[in-house]
């Protein structure tokens, strides 16, 4: 009985790998063929292309050609969303943002945000462009060199190696936890949908999260809002400004 159950999870282990493994052979070839279409300058093919590479996969290059091709099809609101999911994989890069800022001279509202220093766009980079995933294989190479060095500190029998072995082991254990806090830390940048691109050409965006409620500004198409909370199909929004204020969910859409 036993015997059938490890049999039964190895195959279907072995099936969801499979399964995977067409799932991404089929992502390259749709980017492969998006990319030919967007040499030749036929954007309209390659976004095709390159949604349905989307479909079956998810990445930085994914993200980032959409964008430039939504770009070269004058569609801004829709570049600037895939602009902003390509920053969740490498947050410091620097043809993304400077496609960012060119999208975003086209749009209507012109918000200030205060500069992002060198120092702080590398700890971003630093911080979430490795990936949840390669943040846990960093966790799990401290994790064996700690319990290698703990290994080292109990078997040896010289002095000064037991000392590097716990003291060297403990370090290790330490840089895995932290491994482990940014692999989670880095989870929750990529997943989390806490901003959101508004579609609508003109939204009015509420004090209170009902029709009747006073419009206190006026937001258009292509700008970039935090999302703050949901209140049935009204989320309350926050700009870079500072400002805050309710639109309708259906008028954005969640980066």
């Amino acid at each position: 009985m036993m015997k059938n159950i490890v049999h039964t999870a190895i195959f279907i282990l072995l099936a969801c790998a499979a399964l995977r493994a067409s799932d991404a052979q089929t992502s390259r070839e749709h980017f492969r063929e998006g990319t030919e279409h967007y040499k030749a300058g036929e954007y309209e093919k390659a976004l095709s292309a390159f949604l349905e590479a989307d479909k079956e996969a998810d990445g930085f290059a994914i993200n980032y050609n959409i964008g430039n091709a939504y770009y070269k099809l004058n569609q801004i609101p829709e570049s600037i969303l895939y602009y902003q999911r390509a920053l969740k994989y490498q947050p410091a890069n620097e043809d993304v943002l400077y496609n960012l800022s060119l999208a975003n001279d086209r749009i209507v509202d012109k918000i200030e945000t205060l500069p992002r220093t060198k120092l702080n766009r590398w700890w971003r980079e630093f911080k979430y462009g490795v990936g949840p995933d390669g943040w846990g294989y960093i966790a799990l190479a401290w994790s064996l060199i700690s319990a290698l060095l703990l290994c080292v500190f109990f078997y040896s029998r010289r002095l000064g190696i037991k000392r590097f072995g716990f003291y060297g082991g403990i370090l290790a254990l330490a840089l895995m936890i932290l491994s482990t806090v940014f692999a989670q830390s880095a989870n929750e940048f990529r997943n989390t949908h806490n901003s959101g691109v508004i579609f609508a050409d003109k939204v009015d965006v509420k004090g209170e999260p009902r029709e009747e409620s006073t419009i206190v500004f006026v937001l258009h198409a292509g700008t970039v809002v935090q999302l703050v909370q949901q209140v049935e199909n009204w989320y309350e929004v926050e700009l870079a400004s500072g400002n805050r204020g309710w639109m309708k969910a259906s008028d954005l859409e969640e980066i």
